[in-house]
């Protein structure tokens, strides 16, 4: 009886390993008690370049408003990119807070 819980975590880390590295990929520390300071680096970087990107892409279609064909190019790109950065704002967000209310 006393082996069924070390069981499951090891089955909920296996079958959920992939979505766990992706986010760690993406900058958002789950599942991490510590990160690393060169892990807080790649954090600090992915952060800083995606909201680059974004206001890049923002400008261009600000600036090129008058090339219709450029600026839907743009928009096509910037449009999921944003929905994107709403979701790893809330991912991040809502990771923190779990992990700062559960320690």
């Amino acid at each position: 009886m006393d082996s069924v819980g070390p069981k499951l975590n090891k089955l909920s880390e296996s079958r959920f390993d992939s979505i766990i590295f992706l986010l760690r990929l993406a900058g958002i520390p789950f599942k991490m008690r510590n990160p690393s300071t060169i892990y807080a680096i790649y954090m600090t970087t992915v952060i800083i370049c995606t909201c680059t990107t974004f206001l890049g892409l923002f400008a261009d279609v600000y600036v090129h408003w008058d090339d219709l064909g450029r600026a839907m190019t743009t928009l096509r790109a910037l449009i999921p990119f944003m929905d994107l950065l709403w979701m790893y704002t809330y991912c991040r967000y809502v990771i923190t807070e779990t992990i700062i209310v559960v320690e």
